[in-house]
């Protein structure tokens, strides 16, 4: 993936949110995180910097009984009873972590393809978390 990030910051195209992300996934800051939580709260972060306007309208556009996003601690707490939430580092958001990483995925592909990445952008985003791909098996049992 690296290779591939480099070359979209090489071939003379303006960024586009979804190259830019692929140069972060492929940056050492990301690479070193080796917990899909902090990897996941670091994406969140990195769309919440880098596209703050697109990134709230996001979040202000949820719909009202599905929020993965908010404001603050408060306003999670009364959309989902008893939730785990994380603050978003640098940002004032806050991310709930108590849903699946089916939803968790579908949530960030979402996201990552209203603030204008690309299906491949999205892809790679998703596989730097650790999120299977939809239709495939995590686990695969291997014949004797």
């Amino acid at each position: 993936m690296e290779k591939r990030a480099t070359s979209l910051a090489i071939d003379g195209r303006p960024p586009l949110a979804g190259d830019r992300l692929l140069l972060h996934l492929a940056g050492a800051e990301f690479t070193s995180l080796a917990d899909p939580t902090d990897r996941y709260l670091a994406l969140l972060a990195w769309c919440a910097q880098v596209d703050a306007t697109d990134f709230a309208d996001f979040i202000a556009h949820q719909e009202s009984g599905r929020r993965y996003l908010a404001w603050s601690r408060d306003e999670i707490n009364e959309a989902r009873a008893r939730n785990q939430a994380r603050p978003i580092a640098g940002t004032p958001f806050w991310a709930v972590m108590t849903i699946d990483d089916s939803t968790r995925r579908h949530f960030v592909c979402r996201l990552l393809e209203y603030i204008g990445c690309h299906d491949e952008t999205v892809s790679a985003a998703c596989h730097a978390l650790g999120f299977a791909t939809p239709g495939t098996p995590r686990f695969r049992l291997l014949s004797a």
